[in-house]
């Protein structure tokens, strides 16, 4: 009898090898990375108005980008963030995937100037109307900071922030924090799988967004 193992059991073998490693590279290197994507350990480290927003949360995301523009020429594009008003400036093919309508703006609207705290802001359109699908904005600092957080007492919150750095410079930031679903759950699988990363990347779409027409400006 042949002692070599049949090929279906050694690619059943090195799949699993594989699979192995790309679990470890993921979670020891890419997955950290991406939490922190374009921060300084400091920007990801400090307190942010809307961190005392949940009482239990243990995904932490904080996410930056260099704009070359002052603080009052990025502020006008966070302010008027939003489903029916200019978006929210990421990868619009991708969200629109899931049937959010959503629409990009590429200019400032003055009538969307104003963001009040307790106002909610639908994200998708195709969830409008559904508990819990929209956000509540939370903090409102001009220039400085816009916080939504979860209705009916979801525990989920994302800000924008904007530090100046010199006359000319500003870091922009944002940061998304939340509970994950109870575990072993539909909803927990999908966070683990698909939304815990996807969340980074939609993030970084934003504020490079955000970046790109503000220093157009």
């Amino acid at each position: 009898m042949s002692k070599h193992k049949p090929e279906w059991k050694k690619r059943i073998l090195y799949s699993a090898i594989i699979l192995l490693v790309f679990v470890v590279i993921y979670k020891y290197l890419l997955f950290p990375a991406l939490l922190s994507w374009g921060a300084t350990a400091k920007e990801y480290n400090k307190a942010l108005p809307g961190d005392e927003l949940l009482l239990h949360k243990d995904y932490k995301n904080t996410l930056a980008v260099t704009v070359k523009a002052p603080p009052s020429k990025v502020w006008p594009w966070v302010a008027q963030m939003g489903l029916h008003k200019a978006g929210f400036y990421s990868y619009t093919i991708l969200e629109n995937l899931f049937g959010c309508n959503l629409h990009n703006a590429d200019r400032i609207h003055a009538e969307w100037q104003h963001p009040q705290e307790g106002d909610i802001e639908p994200v998708c359109q195709s969830a409008e109307g559904k508990p819990n699908s929209g956000w509540q904005i939370a903090v409102v600092e001009e220039r400085k900071a816009l916080v939504w957080r979860g209705v009916n007492g979801a525990q989920w919150m994302m800000g924008v922030y904007i530090d100046s750095v010199d006359n000319n410079t500003s870091r922009l930031i944002t940061r998304q924090q939340f509970q994950y679903p109870a575990k072993g759950t539909i909803d927990w699988w999908l966070e683990k799988l698909w939304f815990e990363w996807a969340h980074c990347i939609m993030q970084r779409g934003m504020i490079t967004g955000i970046k790109t027409r503000a220093e157009q400006s």
